[in-house]
Parts: structure tokens; C-alpha cells; sequence
């Protein structure tokens, strides 16, 4: 993958990096990649995959003529998305690659030296296999820079009216994914808005530094009072995180809210018409061993803004 060195529009010149089959599930991701280069003056590479092994037969050409065919296709999509990039960022800071290989494995790739890697939901070429559903699974779940999942056909960004959302807990991902998007938020002149979610039931087993106050003798259980204590322990550590983000980015409008849900749909519906909503990879509760928590999944696959994934 060429790099583009061009621009000087930023002191970080790491690339955000779209991944694009040219189907109608991966136009809103090329057009939110676009306007987030132009918006922080960043390059961008646009990649584009196929697999021989999954496009139809294309008429008697013997085998070599078929890959060639294929190819010939591939470097046409990516022209076409390169021109549309272009008009708004300029011929430098763009770059269209495409591979022969499997989209997920080149976009975790190439994620290892970008600032960005950004897919749309699902999608299969025409002719080629563009990006599937397990595509956006598999990069924000290996992907070794925030991974940014683009839904639906809105192209949604933070700004004055659509605030940046994201979902906390207690858990080191949690604290990183508030980091980042306190820093998007600051940058795009948005609200900053805080989403903990609590389900007692759940979290008497998967918030061990409540036990304290919920186990009494012989694990007896008042699960009312139970209930209590944890929205006012819930309560009181996203007010916490929230004077914290506030102390350190003064100019930004920070605020919060404690709901009893299941994390994952909780996130997902307060994030209907942000500008952005961001999880970390992994919270509490799952299988310590997944790449991706269960929860981080549940928001991708509901919620209807983009959603960043920050390790």
C-alpha cells in the first residue's frame, strides 16, 4: 500500500483507510470516511478486495482471462471511488488500492498503520465479493486501530446538534473509549454524552466490587435494596467520569445518564441520531477471551449511527 506524502494538513499523517466494494452497503462508508478526512485533514486509502473463488464465471474466457476480467473490474470500482474523493480532498491526499485477497484480513492489514479503519455493515459486489456482514465483524474485532462501522444511509457526524455518545462501565476499555471520544467531541464542537447501563440481576455476578454491599450472611440477598445500591453506585461513577472529562476538556458539554437495560440496546437507543457513538472492545461481562465483547457486537448490530470500536 503506497503512502501519500503529500499532505502536511496534520502533524499525525496516519491514514484513515475505507474499506469499499462498491455496493449500496459500502457507499455510506466511503462517504463517511470522505468527510472525516476532510474534516481532520487526514489521507485517505481506499480498499477494495475480490475473490475469484466467489464471483460467477464470466462467459468461455479461459481461466487467466477470468482473473484478469476480474481484476480489470476491481481497479474500475476503485477509479470510480477515487474520482468521488477526489473532488472533496484533492488528488494527493487519495489512494485506491485493490487486492486480490479476503476483505477483512487486507482492512486488519492495513489497520496496523492507520488512524481509522471504516467499513459499512454488509454488502456484496455485483461481480465481486465486496464487503459481507462478518466483514465488519471481523475488523472491528482484530483491527489494531479504532474500527468505525458506518449503518444505514445516513451519513452522520458529530457536530453542534448530533452529539457524540459512549458507553461506560468500569472496565479499562471503557476509560479508553471515553478518552477518544472526548477528544472527537472537543474537536467537532459536540455534546459529549455518557450511557451506563445496569441490570442488577446481571451485575450482582459481573461487578465483583459490589459485592460488599449486596452479599449478607449466607449469600441472603434483599434485591430491592440491591437494586438501589447499584443506581446509586451507577450514578455516582458516571457523575464521577463525568466531572473528570469535564475537568480536563473545560469547553466541553458533558452529561450522563444511568439506565437499566441491557448495555448493548441501552447504547444503541441513546445513540439514535448522534453524530457518532463510541464502545470499547470489550467490557464487563462475556468471555474474557473474545476479541470483541458481546456487548460492543449488540451496538453495531443496532444501533443506526456509526459506531467506533477503540481497543
Amino acid at each position: 500500500m503506497s503512502e501519500d506524502t503529500g499532505s502536511t494538513a496534520t502533524p499525525d499523517p496516519r491514514r484513515i483507510v475505507v474499506g469499499y466494494s462498491g455496493t449500496e452497503g459500502s457507499e455510506p462508508a466511503l462517504g463517511w470516511a470522505i468527510e472525516t478526512a476532510r474534516r481532520e485533514g487526514r489521507p485517505l486509502t481506499i480498499l477494495h478486495c475480490y475473490d475469484v473463488a466467489h464471483v460467477p464465471v464470466l462467459g468461455p474466457a479461459p481461466p487467466d482471462q477470468q482473473t484478469e476480467l476480474i481484476a480489470s473490474a476491481a481497479d474500475e470500482v476503485v477509479a470510480a471511488a477515487v474520482e468521488r474523493a477526489t473532488v472533496v480532498l484533492g488528488a494527493e491526499r487519495v489512494t485506491g488500492v485493490s487486492v486480490l485477497g479476503g476483505a477483512a484480513g487486507e482492512l486488519v492489514d492495513a489497520s496496523e498503520a492507520a488512524h481509522l479503519v471504516v467499513t459499512g455493515s454488509h454488502g456484496r459486489g455485483r461481480l465481486l465479493a465486496g464487503l459481507l456482514g462478518s466483514t465488519s465483524y471481523n475488523v472491528t474485532a482484530h483491527a489494531r486501530c479504532p474500527a468505525v462501522v458506518v449503518r444505514g444511509a445516513a451519513s452522520l457526524h458529530p457536530d453542534a446538534t448530533h452529539r457524540v455518545v459512549v458507553g461506560i462501565d468500569d472496565s479499562e476499555a471503557a476509560l479508553h473509549a471515553l478518552s477518544r471520544a472526548a477528544e472527537i467531541a472537543v474537536v467537532a464542537g459536540a455534546q459529549l454524552h455518557l450511557v451506563r447501563a445496569i441490570h442488577p440481576m446481571v451485575d450482582l455476578h459481573t461487578q465483583p466490587e459490589l459485592g460488599p454491599m449486596v452479599y449478607g450472611e449466607a449469600y441472603a440477598i434483599d434485591h430491592a435494596r440491591f437494586a438501589d445500591e447499584l443506581r446509586t453506585y451507577a450514578a455516582d461513577s458516571a457523575g464521577e467520569l463525568a466531572e473528570r472529562t469535564t475537568a480536563e476538556h473545560p469547553e466541553l458539554d458533558v452529561s450522563f445518564e444511568v439506565v437499566e437495560d441491557s448495555p448493548g440496546l441501552a447504547i444503541a437507543r441513546a445513540g439514535e441520531g448522534a453524530g457518532l457513538v463510541v464502545v470499547g472492545s470489550r467490557g464487563r461481562g462475556g468471555f474474557t477471551g473474545m476479541l470483541l465483547g458481546s456487548e460492543s457486537h449488540t451496538v453495531i448490530h443496532h444501533a443506526t449511527s456509526p459506531v467506533m470500536v477503540v481497543r
